[in-house]
């Protein structure tokens, strides 16, 4: 028995324990939700750790959802094939009830709220970690020739037709009132060594692609190698690009005429010639003119000739533009090979927009169609990162991963990982199990491959709808409705 320095007759379990303040208990219990979030967080705590959502989290009292909580019922939601809000509460439901706390109401109405008060720096955040870990976990083996191919283009989603939604995206030109969805259009970096996506930016379909491109630019840095298709290849952006040391790689303006007879001979099917600086600068252009006179009034471009597929499958030759000049050090096979590489791009965005679900967005104010699109990039992005480790860990290309296979795995294996937070060899031994189950979908190459855009299935003989929906008649409007006599037994 413990005894008291001046009674020693009194035992010191008598003193009792100093109160706790109410601030200590809550951080006490917002400490246990943070270890124990959903099994997403389990399966993914070395890509996603618990002190980065911490450090960005803006929750200040208890509640059903807190950011932690919020944040990976958000990310299931957009990982799994359904994605209503109905799913996300009744898996957090199952989880509270699995831990013995209070159980959330199945209404969605206090999940929606506490995913539209999510902070934004908190997706920025994690989504800028996972870059972060993509460009660290790549061999330098996998750069061409020194250089990280990145590639651009554009894209578009749909959304759901609200005022709100209306107001910062309107319909397309030509659109009906009531009988369409606002779109937004995407514009899209994407780094081809391991396939992640860098960000989108947003604009409303009725600007330009390349209005994108200003906020895109940023991401960009000296040693990346800048590929894009002719819309991209204008003097101003090349100049732009090589004031920041950034390479060019682009098929020619349809506009521009190429003339091979000009220009320093390289090789048969290379030149290198002399682009001069417009006179009028373009109308989309975003520089002042302070900015516009300070440009040169010279470009030296290399031009090269190459052959390729066309959409038929016929050979057809193509002009290329690049400003990398040195054909020692790059050489021109290699350069239109790259090229050829910018069709990944689509690739990549069928697997965000189709697999993923992208094409149609669910939520319905602008500032949450900013989240959901921040929220799909984490999600792929933290795939790509699954898909390279997995394939460095066994030794396997890992641009021969299916995207699709990867996701499937992903969502088998996530109840393996339940109550695993604190039991890392256990967590380990399973992490082991799933990346080999991912090394397992491989996607046999098949070069030379051309599928036509064209649709099989025929869609049901449905009319189109021309005018708003409240403007049709409505039958059995009347007051008298037929009677359900199994609904009165039931």
């Amino acid at each position: 028995m413990k005894k008291t320095t001046f009674l020693t007759g009194f035992s010191t379990y008598f003193n009792g324990s100093a109160k706790r303040r109410a601030q200590d208990i809550i951080a006490q219990k917002r400490q246990s939700l943070v270890e124990g979030t959903l099994d997403f967080q389990a399966q993914f705590i070395e890509e996603v750790p618990p002190e980065l959502l911490e450090r960005h989290s803006e929750t200040q009292r208890i509640s059903h959802f807190p950011d932690h909580l919020t944040f990976w019922a958000f990310f299931g939601q957009v990982a799994s094939d359904d994605a209503s809000c109905a799913a996300a509460v009744a898996h957090v439901q199952s989880w509270a009830e699995q831990r013995g706390l209070p159980i959330p109401s199945a209404r969605t109405g206090a999940y929606c709220q506490a995913r539209a008060s999510l902070p934004l720096k908190l997706l920025k955040a994690v989504n800028d970690s996972l870059l972060s870990q993509l460009n660290a976990q790549l061999p330098t083996s996998a750069h061409w020739r020194g250089l990280r191919p990145r590639a651009e283009d554009g894209t578009s989603a749909q959304m759901p037709d609200t005022a709100s939604n209306r107001e910062k995206y309107p319909y397309p030109h030509g659109q009906e009132d009531g009988c369409g969805f606002p779109m937004v259009r995407l514009g899209g970096l994407i780094d081809l060594s391991h396939g992640g996506m860098c960000q989108f930016a947003t604009c409303d379909m009725n600007t330009s692609e390349l209005s994108n491109h200003y906020e895109l630019e940023e991401q960009l840095n000296c040693g990346d190698v800048f590929i894009g298709d002719r819309l991209y290849s204008n003097y101003e952006l090349m100049q732009r690009l090589q004031v920041k040391g950034v390479h060019f790689i682009g098929r020619t303006h349809q506009a521009r005429k190429i003339d091979f007879r000009k220009g320093r001979k390289i090789s048969p099917n290379e030149r290198l010639v002399t682009w001069r600086k417009p006179i009028r600068q373009p109308k989309g252009s975003r520089l002042s003119k302070e900015q516009w006179d300070a440009l040169p009034h010279e470009l030296e471009v290399r031009l090269i000739r190459c052959k390729g597929p066309d959409r038929e499958g016929k050979q057809k030759t193509r002009y290329l533009a690049t400003t990398l000049l040195d054909a020692q050090a790059y050489p021109s096979d290699e350069v239109a090979s790259l090229y050829f590489h910018r069709w990944e791009i689509e690739v990549r965005f069928r697997d965000i927009k189709t697999t993923l679900g992208m094409e149609m967005l669910r939520t319905k104010s602008p500032a949450m169609i900013e989240k959901e699109l921040m929220m799909n990039q984490i999600v792929y992005n933290l795939m790509r990162l699954i898909m390279l480790k997995a394939a460095i860990d066994h030794g396997v290309n890992h641009r021969r991963l299916s995207f699709r296979g990867t996701q499937q795995v992903m969502l088998a294996f996530v109840h393996n990982f339940c109550d695993l937070a604190k039991r890392p060899l256990l967590r380990i031994q399973q992490r082991a199990k799933m990346l080999e189950r991912i090394v397992e979908r491989i996607v046999t190459e098949r070069p030379g491959r051309n599928e036509p855009r064209r649709v099989k299935r025929r869609p049901k003989c449905t009319r189109w709808l021309q005018k708003p929906r409240t403007e049709y008649f409505e039958h059995f409007r009347a007051e008298d409705t037929p009677l359900k006599i199994l609904d009165n037994l039931a």
